[in-house]
């Protein structure tokens, strides 16, 4: 048997069913216990809702007390002012050393940042909260910088389980120094090349050309010479007529443009690469 809580009406007008705990069952019988005081069901009291400006039906409203001859339920102020009495009981003060303050709603907030943080899923988590939108779910959520951290090596943790044992062992001498052979080949005249590791060179090192490159704002000087001798040769095969030459060097010399443009918006001090300082590790 699995215990449950209806809750109706809620606050968007809809009934929800909640899974109870033991604890919370041992603690809903003593209030029922409470409230019936001997009698076969609970009284039905009615409810002032003060935004809708309307008394509710007759219901059997949990958080009620006897006052004077009937019963009337708890309202928001008198539950806040048992729990601000219940803080200053425990001692509990917040980050300036004041009294503690508490309102009803602060606990709906502490069980959606508590249960998505032990691994509740969020979309779990509205149904049980009555939203109807995850984004205000995730309003409610309270997201520090260590759950994000603990959270993301959970995450990597799980996906390392799954995958074989063998692609996490020690890399061999011969494995590590290819692995810094590729980043050596990345370096070309006018800054790096940057395709992926072990791929090799699709644009048969043309590398004026290739969208591959990210220029060295240092060798800006040099570009301006590569685009003065593709000038001068660009000239001289329009003046021979080499026209199989010509169409090359326009794209060449076009591309050499580009090249140009990009080193001049990146400052001359900036690095056109971050040395990271590659450290032997698992592959």
């Amino acid at each position: 048997m699995i215990p449950l809580l209806q809750v109706t009406p809620s606050k968007t007008d809809r009934e929800r069913l909640l899974v109870v705990s033991p604890e919370l069952a041992e603690v809903l019988t003593l209030i029922i216990s409470r409230v019936r005081n001997g009698a076969e069901r609970l009284p039905l009291v009615t409810r002032y809702d003060g935004a809708e400006r309307l008394h509710s039906p007759p219901l059997p409203f949990l958080f009620q007390r006897p006052w004077g001859l009937a019963n009337h339920i708890l309202t928001p102020h008198r539950v806040k002012l048992l729990l601000d009495r219940t803080a200053a009981a425990a001692g509990l003060t917040d980050a300036s050393g004041g009294a503690q303050r508490f309102t009803p709603h602060d606990f709906r907030r502490i069980f959606a940042t508590e249960a998505v943080a032990t691994g509740l899923p969020v979309h779990i988590a509205a149904k049980l909260l009555g939203h109807q939108s995850l984004a205000t779910t995730q309003a409610y959520v309270a997201v520090y910088d260590q759950d994000v951290i603990d959270h993301h090596r959970a995450f990597i943790a799980r996906r390392r389980g799954m995958r074989p044992s063998e692609e996490y062992r020690e890399p061999t001498d011969a494995e590590w120094e290819e692995f810094l052979g590729h980043f050596e080949r990345r370096k070309v005249e006018l800054g790096i090349c940057g395709r992926a590791y072990g791929t090799p060179c699709q644009h048969e090192h043309a590398c004026i050309r290739c969208p591959m490159l990210r220029p060295d704002p240092k060798q800006v000087g040099r570009l301006a010479e590569i685009i003065e001798n593709l000038e001068a040769r660009l000239a001289e095969a329009r003046d021979r007529g080499w026209l199989g030459e010509v169409e090359g060097l326009e794209a060449s010399l076009g591309a050499a443009h580009q090249k140009l443009t990009t080193m001049q918006r990146v400052p001359s001090s900036a690095s056109s690469h971050i040395e990271l300082g590659a450290t032997r590790g698992r592959i």
